[in-house]
């Protein structure tokens, strides 16, 4: 009787034989593939799309049809128009109320070759184009005073089987289907490691930044952390960032001695976002509240008295042994995790520090190591 090989074996058998080819190595997950590592096998760094499809199979399985098996202008599929403006209508059946503060939020934004393409179906009796997504940056573009919108539409199919009215409730249906489809579950937002990437990559001035300043420091921006020196929490690393030197104006000063500082206490311990971010607004707070730029024999005499109380960088903020559990049992509940251990930083050197350093007033009091 033949083996019985689970599911999630084959995937992996199917995801090796995938790579087998490939010189660099890159990760296959079910919740992503790491595309800009695979484009490091192709001496222009474009994948081809054929390669893309073959990957998505190797960890979904084999696809439903086969591949270019269907050509899709036998479809009923929508098709591209620019649509005069006075021809756009809205049917509130499936369309949901206008905001004017999304479309300000949209128009504070707006860039003509960034937006959009709207979706709609044509009324078969008005004759009118229906939207169903993309009506907010249509009230834009008409503010911007566009006289069209660029639009993908489906046409009613009547034919002996369907009378106008009878196609007319399966289009709206279609539309409300699809608004749903689309708006609720069908959009996936894109991920802040995937903004940071894309802006950096388009050489938009603030992801260039924060990129070099973890270039300079060893560090890599990954999606998922898992070596020495990864940071994966977008989140705290432009939080950082943000953090405004009072003296200079200029951001990213204590996000580079924060970064500095975990690389030389924990080498080998991949980038807690947490320690990372708390250092510097210990840094900040303290520059802004005595006015003096702590010196890095600071930096070594803290990161010297951590690893002898703690020892790693994830117990620092562990909820069972790290500021996160002192502060719980002191209080009985979690005040802002960042600040929680901002205070823990600055209280254990107050504690156990020689070097005399004044530090900024801790936001919170409760017992350390």
């Amino acid at each position: 009787m033949a083996t019985k090989i689970s599911k999630t074996k084959l995937k992996e058998q199917r995801i090796a034989k995938y790579l087998a080819p490939f010189a660099t190595k890159f990760e296959m997950e079910d919740s992503y593939i790491d595309l800009r590592t695979m484009s490091e096998n192709y001496a222009d760094g474009i994948i081809p799309n054929k390669d893309i499809g073959e990957a998505v199979a190797a960890v979904l399985g084999n696809a439903p049809m086969p591949r270019l098996s269907v050509d899709p202008l036998t479809l009923n599929v929508p098709k591209f128009a620019w649509v005069a403006m006075d021809d756009i209508a809205i049917k509130p059946s499936f369309q949901r109320d206008v905001m004017p503060n999304h479309v300000a939020k949209i128009e504070s934004l707006f860039k003509a070759e960034t937006i959009i393409v709207p979706c709609a179906i044509k009324d078969p009796v008005s004759g009118k184009y229906l939207f169903w997504d993309g009506h907010h940056t249509t009230r834009v573009c008409e503010r911007q005073g566009w006289t069209h919108m660029p639009c993908w539409y489906t046409e009613a199919q009547i034919d002996d089987t369907h009378s106008v009215e009878e196609a007319t409730k399966i289009l709206i249906s279609h539309a409300g289907n699809s608004m749903i489809t689309i708006n609720k579950s069908g959009k996936r937002e894109l991920s802040l490691y995937d903004a940071h990437m894309i802006g950096f990559d388009c050489g938009h001035s603030e992801p260039v930044v924060i990129q070099n300043i973890c270039d300079a420091n060893n560090v890599r921006v990954r999606k998922a952390s898992s070596k020495a020196g990864d940071i994966s929490h977008i989140n705290h690393l432009y939080g950082a960032y943000g953090l405004v030197q009072s003296s200079s104006g200029i951001k990213g000063i204590y996000l580079a001695r924060a970064l500095r500082f975990c690389r030389a206490t924990w080498p080998k311990e991949i980038i807690q976002p947490i320690v990372m971010f708390s250092m510097a607004r210990l840094y900040q707070h303290t520059e802004m509240q005595t006015g003096t730029l702590l010196p890095t024999a600071f930096d070594d005499e803290l990161g010297t008295i951590l690893k002898k109380k703690y020892g790693p960088a994830e117990v620092v903020h562990d909820e069972q042994t790290g500021f996160k559990a002192q502060f719980i049992h002191q209080f009985g509940s979690l005040a802002g995790h960042p600040e929680v251990v901002t205070s823990g930083l600055i209280l254990t050197y107050n504690k156990h520090g020689k070097g005399g350093y004044k530090l900024a007033q801790p936001e919170a009091v409760y017992p350390v190591k």
